[in-house]
């Protein structure tokens, strides 16, 4: 199987598309590699099914241009750093030994979304132990992102994600049973409220106005980022 320059893991689908989807899109229009890997089948979502939730999820890949997606199957709901769920993470990081991978801020309000991020970390590292038995090489990513979800963090770096703004708003927007209050029976959330449409759109406009940009995307990494050259450093001071 051919290996991912790019990994991105998120508790639910939908979750990848709101934290990071505009950044993806543009790593995969300049022809990186990048799978998507939702945790759990959203069963305990209050609109839409597993099945319509697999269909609106290939179909916003497809929309970032992404041609892989994968499901972990965990237990929505009960989302939790287990060993049992750990050797999932391990195996897919391992089949896809990607350079970059992208994983939700550990603090948010949602307890999956949370221990997403615990579990995407422990895998990752456990990953790297070559006697961590899964008959697989061992592979550690080099670099990982944290992207945010309904919590703010202070951003290490901001994507430029103008080119791609409405690109990830269609995706976003693939998922109808989640955020279009129109398309089903089922009683209305958060999601499909206006000002969750409101707040989205406004997040980007901030973070892009941050760097002198119309849109775009904030992440965190736990670390220093190296700079061989300051002089190629995109930044405003005044």
């Amino acid at each position: 199987m051919a290996e991912a320059e790019v990994l991105a893991f998120g508790a639910h689908p939908d979750d990848i598309e709101l934290g990071c989807g505009g950044t993806l899109a543009k790593l995969a229009n300049t022809g990186r590699s990048i799978v998507l890997v939702d945790m759990v089948r959203g069963e305990l979502g209050t609109r839409g099914t597993v099945m319509t939730r697999r269909q609106e999820a290939t179909a916003a890949a497809e929309i970032l241009g992404v041609t892989t997606r994968e499901n972990l199957e965990l237990e929505d709901g009960n989302l939790r750093t287990t060993a049992a769920a750990k050797h999932k993470v391990v195996e897919v990081v391992r089949r896809w030994r990607p350079q970059l991978v992208f994983i939700p801020y550990w603090c948010v309000r949602h307890p999956d979304h949370a221990h997403a991020s615990e579990l995407a970390y422990e895998g990752m590292f456990l990953a790297g132990l070559p006697r961590y038995e899964t008959g697989q090489r061992s592979h550690r990513p080099a670099k990982i992102l944290y992207y945010m979800g309904w919590q703010e963090f202070d951003p290490t770096f901001i994507v430029d994600i103008t080119d791609q703004f409405d690109q990830k708003m269609e995706a976003i927007y693939a998922y109808t049973t989640q955020f279009r209050a129109d398309e089903s029976s089922d009683s209305l959330t958060r999601l499909t409220s206006p000002e969750t449409d409101w707040f989205i759109r406004s997040r980007m406009a901030h973070h892009g106005s941050l760097i002198g940009k119309k849109y775009g995307e904030a992440f965190l990494i736990r670390g220093w980022l190296e700079v061989e050259d300051p002089m190629a450093l995109k930044f405003r001071s005044f």
